[in-house]
């Protein structure tokens, strides 16, 4: 009898246990979309956080915020838009839609006119050291990257990825990225597979963060090339933001930009980047764009556009989300047909942590910059691959796009 009441006891402490591990691993998840409180059009590229966990919408503006317990609000922010901070017993954790209200600024002629433009930039990057983390950030972020071919998906490739970062005081080799766990959808069909190596990957948020890498754009020898003129103002949660347009001024040997730089009024933080890469001198363009072709192989440039979003809390303002879209044409000697691609990666930052004593990602699980991202990763196909990780939504044209590569490979 004792040891029967024994193994009662046990079993009653292990269902206990069992109850108690299911309830750890409970995650409060709220979906929903974003949209234009005027137009009712749907919002990409919203960032929705509880301050340090976050998503962003995807280009039909839905999200899915997944987080460890019901945190105290949930915070909606665009540039343009008025800040929304709702309560979570308000928003609850079901479906939902936020509009969001567009901001209206009343350009202060004063303080424009009164500024040289090239001038308020200098001033934004020496106050970088101010601005931005001064100890290493170890990021959590989720990376997409798609290879569209004439209008159709022919490769997916994402996963969830950390990036150490060093203090933007200083630029240093350590910075790198590893893959945590990812998964790839490559077309089978003969002439799908993209035959040329590109710029980019996964080390997006280290090579094109162009606050902390400052020979990109930011240095004295770069502000040089280019003229700047004002054009608006903006808000960016719920704070005034100078907006500065910069063209290309002189010929120099490698392409330059076209863009917008966005600077918060009082802090001087740069809280958006906007570049295009100008396009009038295709053999430049191709030198920035291309890593490697196949003999024989014509490679056309038609577009290079980078965006970077910068959110600030409690006074420093880090990265948040950063997208990049190569538009190219392809085309073989002595074939008569051509092929259009476009190549879109982007990385949002879903969680980070920030001291002193964080350790560098270690050599050999650092992501290759002279690798291709979906040859690290592997096809899988699990519906409850991501598990509680945050990601970005993939909008319905890509559940369509992954179907199609689905169907393909089964028949295979």
């Amino acid at each position: 009898m004792e040891m029967k009441r024994f193994c009662q006891l046990m079993l009653v402490f292990w269902l206990c246990s069992l109850c108690a591990l299911a309830q750890g691993d409970d995650v409060w998840t709220l979906s929903g979309k974003v949209t234009d409180a005027k137009t009712r059009k749907p919002m990409a590229h919203v960032s929705v956080t509880d301050r340090s966990v976050g998503t962003v919408t995807n280009e039909a503006g839905e999200f899915v915020l997944k987080l460890p317990s019901a945190p105290e609000t949930v915070t909606f922010s665009c540039l343009g838009y008025k800040t929304q901070k709702l309560s979570a017993k308000a928003l609850g954790s079901v479906r939902v839609e936020v509009r969001l209200e567009p901001s209206s600024v009343m350009l202060d002629e004063i303080v424009v006119q009164g500024a040289d433009a090239k001038e308020l930039v200098r001033k934004a990057m020496a106050k970088i050291v101010d601005n931005y983390p001064n100890v290493p950030n170890l990021l959590r972020g989720f990376y997409r990257e798609t290879v569209d071919k004439r209008g159709h998906f022919t490769c997916i490739s994402e996963g969830v990825v950390d990036v150490y970062k060093t203090g933007y005081d200083k630029n240093d080799w350590r910075d790198g990225v590893a893959i945590i766990k990812g998964r790839r959808l490559l077309s089978q069909r003969p002439g799908d597979t993209l035959s040329v190596k590109l710029q980019g990957g996964p080390v997006l948020p280290i090579i094109l963060d162009v606050v902390k890498e400052s020979e990109v754009l930011l240095n004295e020898e770069e502000l040089n090339n280019y003229s700047f003129r004002y054009v608006t103002m903006s808000k960016a949660d719920d704070r005034n933001q100078y907006v500065v347009e910069i063209t290309p001024l002189l010929v120099v040997p490698y392409a330059l930009y076209h863009g917008r730089l966005y600077i918060d009024q009082e802090t001087l933080a740069f809280t958006r980047i906007e570049l295009s890469l100008d396009m009038r001198d295709t053999d430049k363009v191709t030198q920035m764009i291309l890593k490697k072709k196949p003999t024989g192989l014509r490679f056309t440039p038609h577009e290079l556009s980078i965006y970077i979003d910068y959110k600030t809390d409690n006074g420093i303002t880090r990265i948040n989300y950063i997208r990049n879209v190569i538009r190219f044409r392809c085309d073989w000697k002595r074939k008569l047909f051509k092929s259009n691609f476009m190549v879109t990666s982007e990385m949002v930052v879903t969680d980070r942590q920030e001291g002193k004593d964080l350790k560098p990602i270690k050599s050999r699980d650092t992501f290759n910059r002279k690798d291709n991202f979906y040859d690290k990763v592997v096809y899988f196909n699990d519906p409850d691959f991501w598990g509680h990780d945050n990601i970005i939504e993939p909008t319905e044209d890509l559940l369509k796009g992954i179907e199609k590569i689905k169907k393909r490979i089964s028949r295979n």
